[in-house]
């Protein structure tokens, strides 16, 4: 499972499918596919509706907590429970979801992470922001795209 910041105003705010029609979704598409793990994969965000700003605040996070747990909880239902968190917001939303705090499972790019059974790997987020600034590099995301897919299908 793929757990994301919230929709984005040019991609899933429009086609009401997490990262499906921006660049963000296209460099996911992308590593999936290279990965093969498309179609193989639940894909999700933390926060369920268009932040502000393009920037979930606290509140909103807090909000849709309940959503994102009950996805995780049915995620865990079919065996597969590794969750590759895109972004710091998406990894404090689930760390927080899953009722864990935030000082014992540190954010860091390729960083794993067990808690309760359950696999948590994080990513820089595929924004195009961090792809410009060289922050995430597509071989960086395919690789934690690719470790992620071992993680559940080994």
């Amino acid at each position: 499972m793929i757990i994301g910041l919230a929709p984005g105003m040019h991609g899933a705010n429009r086609s009401g499918e997490p990262f499906v029609g921006d660049s963000s979704g296209n460099l996911l598409g992308d590593a999936l596919e290279a990965s093969g793990l498309a179609g193989r994969v639940r894909i999700t965000n933390a926060v369920k509706c268009l932040p502000l700003k393009n920037l979930p605040s606290s509140r909103e996070v807090k909000n849709c907590s309940r959503f994102l747990l009950s996805e995780i909880d049915e995620h865990q239902l079919n065996n597969r429970p590794v969750l590759l968190l895109l972004g710091g917001v998406a990894h404090k939303a689930t760390i927080s979801a899953l009722g864990a705090k935030q000082s014992d499972f540190p954010f860091a790019h390729g960083a794993v992470h067990v808690m309760d059974g359950v696999t948590l790997l994080d990513s820089y987020h595929c924004s195009r922001y961090n792809t410009q600034t060289g922050r995430l590099t597509y071989q960086m995301f395919l690789d934690v795209v690719t470790a992620a897919g071992n993680m559940a299908y080994p």
